[in-house]
């Protein structure tokens, strides 16, 4: 059909509101096949994406997109909205390339941006009072997960739409899925009421056959009114419809003509519709839908035929979180008392096995980052020990628990903080860049970074019999696969990794300190191991040097090297402080390392400084 012409601008051109059903099937296919071939060369959120092709496809039959708006919760779902409003994929997520989520700078058909999950219906509902303010006309949908809706956030919305006139169209994309398992009293109402995999192959297949002449059609038309009329009577009592909602459910998202009645019924409505729809997550790619899913659910570049990754660990080292994860799980079988608590990210963090394997003691809460550090606070007021593996960029979601639930009350919770500093491709939405700033400030609150293995595992130890708050940060990356003695850790301890005669001197934490070091530079260089509290002592003895260098690759300026800077004016410190570290700012995507250049917090930044002060 698209064989010999660009796929992208026969996409786009098309006019789906004059396509049959079964063309608007063959497309999807077509388009299934350019999102798994685009996420084999540049990764990408595969699983997602394949399962909600059919229904983004039939959304754009039957919604006049841009006019109409749509809003897809999470955001990196939108791979076909992006195929068929004219973008291609080559390039996806790289610094020349389209963006994973929607961005409203690239399409006027992105409407909203979302990275962190449940925001859609508070942003519908806001667009839709602006729109009738205005006496504007258009439709308003939220396309929401059956994971991300049972956050806060969008209770909340739920909650307040009863009293809320102003339609908006909510869409719960029903896959059974987040990142991890999705979990939660609101998942299992669903699962009782949710179309099974098995039952949307088998119908697909009845369909196919049944499909074949005039008698056969007519029969299954028969049976499919009966199952229809049966499934509307037992299935619309539910929590939507205590909120005020129309419910229409449920709906086959690969079924064109179920998914056309539906939005044709939504569009009449005068007050706001729940749509019920059942997909598969990684529908169409054989080895997403029989494996792991979530394994799937963000891959990096993979050979299709045999689902192999094309990226391996470098040799001889470690991800950096496997080294955590190590720890965790030798702590977990020693301390019967400890505990892990983890926001539905443990495949992406490395600790679904342990997971599994102290199901007693480790707590999978779903999207509800807020939820799961009041609920560490409240495990750990009996002085017992709770940790909590969390993201970067989705802890931020739970400033106000960690500040008043954990920090205020002094209780024993260590905060595993992953992906902190630059994550790359996913953009401005996951960059890890915040959180140092905002916990350095907290009351009670250590905060950390490891050069290395070894220094990663003794800084574990240090939170093994640490009564108090702590965030141990990591970042993406590798460590040297090379265990050398684990030494103990004091709170606050800065070290003193290279002396020289030199005026310089560097001050430094986490992997940095490594490639630093690999430099041989002839400079002084600090390891700043806790970037709170601040050790006075070491900097006392920095006084005499003529330039300070402050370098922090991983968080913004208004963290750790303003904290320095500070106390080394207070000190009366009288000669030059430099600060290398990143702007207060939304960091666009590229790889870390073209992030870093772009942003001049490279190494090479580092060195050029140092050669530029001797110079001068």
């Amino acid at each position: 059909m698209s064989k010999n012409k660009d796929f992208i601008n026969y996409v786009s051109n098309l006019d789906l509101k004059k396509l049959s059903y079964k063309e608007l099937a063959n497309l999807s296919e077509e388009i299934r096949a350019y999102i798994i071939k685009k996420c084999s060369e540049n990764g990408g959120h595969l699983a997602s994406n394949l399962g909600i092709i059919e229904l983004t496809v039939a959304l754009h039959k039957a919604f006049n997109f841009p006019t109409d708006k749509l809003l897809f919760d999470v955001g990196h779902q939108c791979y076909t909205h992006k195929i068929l409003t004219g973008r291609s994929l080559d390039n996806l997520r790289k610094e020349n390339g389209v963006d994973g989520f929607q961005k409203r700078r690239e399409s006027e058909y992105d409407c909203f941006e979302a990275g962190h999950s449940s925001t859609s219906i508070s942003a519908a509902m806001g667009m839709a009072l602006e729109r009738d303010l205005n006496n504007k006309n258009y439709n308003v949908i939220s396309l929401i997960g059956d994971s991300s809706i049972g956050n806060g956030l969008a209770f909340e919305a739920l909650n307040n739409i009863q009293d809320f006139n102003h339609k908006i169209i909510i869409i719960i994309n029903d896959n059974d899925m987040s990142i991890s398992q999705s979990v939660g009293a609101l998942h299992n109402m669903l699962q009782n009421i949710r179309l099974s995999p098995k039952y949307l192959k088998m119908k697909s297949r009845f369909r196919k056959k049944m499909g074949k002449n005039k008698f056969t059609r007519s029969f299954f038309s028969f049976f499919k009114s009966i199952k229809d009329g049966v499934k509307k009577l037992l299935l619309r009592n539910n929590i939507f419809e205590l909120f005020g909602l129309y419910y229409i459910g449920n709906v086959d998202g690969y079924d064109f003509k179920e998914m056309e009645k539906a939005f044709k019924k939504a569009k009449k409505k005068k007050s706001s519709v729940v749509i019920h729809v059942t997909t598969i997550k990684g529908k169409g790619y054989n080895l997403s839908e029989t494996s792991n899913v979530s394994s799937w659910h963000s891959v990096k570049p993979f050979d299709i035929k045999t689902g192999k990754s094309l990226c391996s660990n470098p040799k001889g080292t470690i991800a950096i979180q496997d080294v955590y994860a190590k720890a965790l799980d030798q702590e977990l079988s020693e301390n019967k008392d400890a505990i892990l608590i983890n926001p539905s990210t443990s495949i992406g963090s490395g600790i679904d096995y342990i997971m599994k394997k102290y199901p007693d003691r480790c707590f999978d809460v779903g999207i509800s980052e807020e939820h799961a550090l009041t609920f560490a606070s409240g495990y750990s007021l009996s002085g017992k020990h709770s940790y909590v593996s969390i993201y970067s960029t989705f802890m931020q979601r739970s400033y106000d628990e960690i500040n008043h639930d954990v920090a205020r009350m002094d209780v024993p919770v260590t905060i595993l903080v992953d992906r902190a500093g630059l994550v790359g491709s996913d953009g401005e939405t996951h960059q890890g860049i915040f959180d140092e700033s905002f916990l350095i400030n907290m009351p009670n609150m250590a905060v950390c970074m490891a050069k290395d293995y070894s220094e990663a595992l003794s800084l574990f130890e240090f939170s093994k019999t640490y009564s108090h708050p702590l965030a141990i940060r990591y970042s993406v990356g590798y460590y040297k696969d090379e265990l050398l003695n684990k030494r103990s850790i004091k709170l606050g301890e800065w070290v003193i990794e290279k002396k020289s005669n030199s005026s310089i001197c560097v001050i430094s934490m986490g992997p940095s300190i490594t490639n630093l070091l690999n430099k041989n530079l002839d400079v002084t260089i600090i390891n700043a191991i806790f970037q709170s509290p601040i050790n006075i002592k070491i900097l006392k003895s920095l006084l005499n040097y003529k330039h300070i260098i402050i370098y922090d690759p991983y968080a913004i300026k208004g963290g750790f090297p303003y904290q320095v800077l500070a106390m080394l004016k207070q000190l009366n410190f009288k000669n030059q402080i430099h600060i290398i570290s990143l702007e207060n700012q939304f960091i666009q995507k590229g790889t870390i390392d073209q992030q870093e250049k772009r942003l001049k917090v490279h190494i090479d930044d580092v060195v050029k400084l140092i050669e530029l002060i001797k110079n001068e």
